[in-house]
């Protein structure tokens, strides 16, 4: 059964709902280097990154995901020019989301840090355990004994079937990010100059 949980960022200016479906998203651990660069163009690696500089990020469909409040806070970056589009508020530089940089592909990676919950355990049931920690490789520090070095080819079945499965049901759109394919704000190439 699906469950909706509650979205703000960081200053309390952006706020929306994210509906959780069963089967239908996987919770991921992203140790990448362009996730910890979005991370310190940010400014705020400190309250985005683990110890090991990971993200913790949740992919679904943007259909299931809404900004209800604070719409003209949205911002994006793209860290290289056939890079996702990461989406963050500029009131408080906190990450909403990665997406491609089509509005018509099924995919949007939420960042967690925006999910509220009301105490740890109401978070672990709703979101279960992280399936898959990726690019250990790029960890501070010593890489976490269970992260894959890259992203494992093992899952990509599944992605492949979740992409395929949310573009046949549409689930592109309505998108949060996107309005009539056209992106809601104009991609920057970082703020650090």
């Amino acid at each position: 059964m699906a469950e909706t949980v509650q979205l703000q960022c960081a200053c309390g200016e952006v706020k929306g709902q994210l509906k959780v479906v069963p089967g239908h998203f996987f919770h991921v651990h992203c140790l990448c280097c362009d996730c910890q660069q979005f991370a310190n163009e940010l400014g705020n690696a400190d309250k985005i990154l683990d110890k090991h500089g990971g993200s913790e990020l949740f992919q679904t469909y943007p259909a299931y995901m809404d900004i209800t409040q604070g719409k003209g806070n949205i911002a994006c970056m793209q860290l290289h020019p056939k890079g996702l589009y990461r989406w963050y508020t500029s009131c408080c530089n906190m990450p909403l989301a990665n997406t491609m940089t089509s509005g018509s592909v099924p995919f949007v990676g939420i960042s967690v840090k925006l999910m509220q919950f009301a105490d740890e355990q109401t978070r672990q049931d709703t979101l279960g355990p992280v399936t898959v920690k990726a690019f250990g490789k790029y960890a501070i520090g010593e890489m976490p004994q269970d992260a894959h070095e890259r992203f494992p080819l093992s899952s990509m079945p599944k992605i492949i079937a979740f992409m395929v499965k949310g573009k046949f049901n549409k689930r592109h759109q309505p998108n949060p990010f996107f309005i009539d394919g056209v992106p809601v704000a104009s991609a920057v190439t970082g703020l650090k100059g």
